[in-house]
């Protein structure tokens, strides 16, 4: 919604819940990756000084070798959490099965690091509240630290941010059905940073040109990519707040105050992300932002797609950024997920075919 952006001239055709268009260069460098390295392919330990492993794992960096072995985790979990749902109660069936597909499909973009003789996760055999409870806590936990990679990356970390945040919410559908989710002290996604990261509490870098905020351009400096993704959820959330002042001059009286209410949470939302950005930066807010044509006709649905569009962006910056800085914008994207999953329950950050209308 601001005049550079590519989003403006599409709004009227969104007619499908999908991932914003910006997100998808940043899935594509995970997908790419497993596909390159084949998803879910046996890896043997044996006697490695002997044998040595596949040419290429042997060769694949450390990073690599981490986001695989991150997968095969996920793949143990999603078959417990696949067991499980056949075992329990309907409605406990429906979330364990969807918390399934959703950590199945993490471990699909990220790909399995497995080695021979190693063995299977156990399944459970009955169904209990407490099973339950041991699986979403293991599921949250899974969720709650980026590993330590090396060298940034702004698609594998926005894919695994959007893993981390998918899987989260999921696990707190599941313990849900059991009536006890207030009464578990369940990690948040991404909120696990080391003590010496905590104590620096580094704030975020100032953006450094404008022209990133612009989805299109493509970050070729490692150092940029935290302040890009940060700059781009402001954005995103100042654009939304722009379409809700226009749906609130337009809308009938006995909407304005839901509208304000809105906008009262955005306004803190936006204030605690600012607040992990250095203060001496200018304000990143856009002086004027363009709708497309007939957008006037069209506010509701684009202020829903703005929604969507600032929720995704939210979690690409809790996942490209460090230290306490991250698990600060972290705990603000969970709670504009957990708020816009309660008023749009088809919402999901990751999609499966079954999400898809």
């Amino acid at each position: 919604m601001t005049e550079k952006s590519p989003h403006s001239s599409r709004r009227t055709d969104r007619q499908v819940r999908r991932a914003p268009g910006w997100i998808a260069p940043a899935l594509a460098g995970a997908v790419a990756i497993a596909v390159t390295w084949g998803i879910g392919s046996t890896l043997f330990r044996g006697a490695l000084v002997e044998r040595g492993l596949p040419e290429q794992v042997n060769e694949a960096s450390a990073d690599a070798r981490m986001m695989w072995e991150q997968g095969a985790r996920l793949a143990d979990l999603a078959s417990q959490a696949q067991a499980l749902s056949t075992l329990a109660p309907e409605e406990s069936a429906s979330r364990l099965s969807t918390l399934a597909a959703s950590l199945s499909q993490g471990s699909a973009l990220l790909g399995e690091l497995r080695f021979d003789g190693q063995e299977p996760p156990a399944l459970p055999r009955s169904f209990s509240p407490d099973a339950v409870v041991a699986l979403v806590t293991n599921v949250t936990d899974a969720s709650a630290a980026m590993p330590a990679f090396a060298e940034p990356s702004l698609s594998r970390d926005s894919a695994l941010a959007q893993i981390a945040f998918q899987i989260n919410l999921d696990a707190r559908g599941a313990v849900a059905t059991l009536g006890k989710e207030r009464d578990l002290d369940l990690a948040l996604p991404l909120s696990k940073v080391s003590g010496e990261e905590e104590q620096k509490d580094q704030p975020v870098a100032c953006l450094p040109h404008g022209e990133l905020l612009d989805p299109a351009k493509v970050i070729t400096e490692a150092q940029n990519i935290e302040p890009t993704a940060v700059a781009r959820a402001l954005d995103r959330g100042y654009a939304l707040d722009f379409l809700l002042q226009l749906t609130a001059a337009r809308g009938a009286d006995a909407s304005k105050d839901a509208i304000e209410a809105r906008r009262s949470e955005l306004g803190r939302q936006l204030r605690g992300l600012r607040a992990a950005v250095d203060a001496q930066c200018a304000d990143l807010r856009a002086p004027a932002y363009a709708l497309p044509e007939g957008g006037l006709e069209e506010l509701t649905a684009l202020t829903a797609a703005a929604e969507e569009d600032f929720a995704d962006a939210l979690v690409v910056a809790a996942g490209n950024t460090d230290g306490a800085a991250g698990a600060k914008i972290s705990a603000v994207a969970f709670h504009a997920l957990t708020a816009h999953q309660g008023s749009n329950s088809e919402y999901r950050i990751l999609e499966t075919d079954g999400s898809k209308k």
